[in-house]
């Protein structure tokens, strides 16, 4: 009779294990799989790169649903770390600000992406809801900010009298 081992049953990992092995994965020598120094040098930078790729790439991420499942790519230039660690370097990546896609249904190519701050990139998704008033479109969080209205109010407008008339009431209130 054969001996068969059943792999014990694992507890998920909390953040500050999570933590411990992107420091550990940073550490080691990375020169046969060709991250360059960046992971030494800009280790927030490199772990940009990384989930970047992993969206994109690979199928057991939580996120590869929402990427790569939809056929978004990483640009061949950018599968070497020193390409996308210069046009980062050099297009205005700083600590705390998050790489974001133009164009949600393009690529991450250097035509496609920029910095910004976590709050500019949660108002660039797939379900923002843009609105148009005087020739100006922006998203309803921004309206909102302008015009002191809330975005349960302007919400509640669009779902139950439309977009058009929610776009009339933040025009009435940038005339009053």
């Amino acid at each position: 009779m054969s001996e068969i081992k059943l792999k014990r049953n694992r507890k998920p990992h909390t953040e500050e294990t999570k933590r411990k092995m992107r420091e550990s994965a940073l550490k080691r020598d990375n020169s046969n799989r060709g991250t360059h120094r960046m992971s030494t040098e800009h280790p927030k930078l490199y772990l940009v790169w990384e989930t970047m790729k992993n969206r994109c790439e690979n199928p057991n991420r939580a996120k590869y649903k929402d990427y790569g499942a939809r056929g978004i790519e990483v640009c061949d230039e950018w599968h070497n770390t020193e390409n996308f660690c210069k046009w980062a370097l050099e297009n205005g990546y700083e600590e705390g600000l998050q790489i974001d896609r133009i164009d949600n249904n393009g690529n991450y190519e250097p035509n496609n992406c920029r910095w910004v701050t976590p709050k500019e990139n949660s108002r660039n998704r797939r379900n923002t809801v843009y609105l148009t008033v005087n020739g100006e479109t922006k998203c309803v969080a921004e309206w909102c900010e302008n015009v002191k209205v809330s975005q349960y109010t302007v919400y509640w407008w669009i779902r139950e009298k439309g977009k058009e008339y929610a776009e009339q009431r933040i025009k009435e209130r940038i005339a009053s």
